[in-house]
């Protein structure tokens, strides 16, 4: 009798993990979600990022940076970096390859995707979103709201040319369907995905 209290009391415990398991996960899902929906929405600031930010060349898993780097080669004072984790989505899958290469500051258009070093050091791959007095106004696409730091002369790196990835996101062609469908990007666009 016991030893039945004790399984039914296990039982009961076991079900009210699974129970906040269940619960933490759809709070994980729903916040995910919203996440999702978040970020840049003016349809001009997406047209001129689908438009100046290169969409990624497919190749084979594992030759990312190889390709990145034969690109960069043949450009002067071009770099290739590989994008680590999920901070480039969703323009880019983790692990895609970018060439990066100078830009002229002045040449600097709204939509281009750019690299520069933020004061704690690490390198950030956003897209321009407006021009201030201090310099450009840049954002993550997923993100609520523009960089705090300014990107200027000291600080920029270059602007993306190409990438080069195993797997695109569904974001790029999504985004670039409805814009075409809108009317905010020419069909020719379409074409280029």
């Amino acid at each position: 009798m016991q030893n039945a209290r004790l399984t039914n009391s296990f039982a009961l415990r076991i079900n009210q993990i699974a129970a906040r398991v269940v619960l933490a996960v759809t709070l994980v899902t729903l916040a995910g979600g919203i996440r999702a929906q978040a970020g840049i929405k003016s349809q001009r600031e997406l047209s001129a990022i689908i438009t100046r930010t290169p969409a990624p060349k497919l190749v084979t898993d594992g030759q990312q940076l190889e390709e990145a780097e034969k690109m960069a080669a043949q450009i002067k004072d071009a770099i290739a970096f590989l994008g680590i984790g999920e901070s480039m989505e969703p323009l880019y899958a983790p692990n895609t390859a970018l060439v990066v290469a100078p830009i002229d500051y002045d040449h600097i258009k709204k939509g281009m995707t750019v690299v520069y070093v933020k004061s704690n050091g690490h390198r950030v791959a956003h897209s321009v979103i407006g021009e201030t007095r201090g310099g450009y106004l840049v954002q993550g696409v997923n993100n609520d709201e523009a960089d705090a730091e300014v990107v200027n002369e000291g600080n920029l790196i270059g602007v993306i040319v190409q990438a080069y990835a195993s797997s695109d996101t569904s974001f790029r062609s999504d985004l670039t369907q409805q814009l075409v469908q809108q009317g905010r990007l020419p069909a020719s666009v379409k074409s280029h995905i």
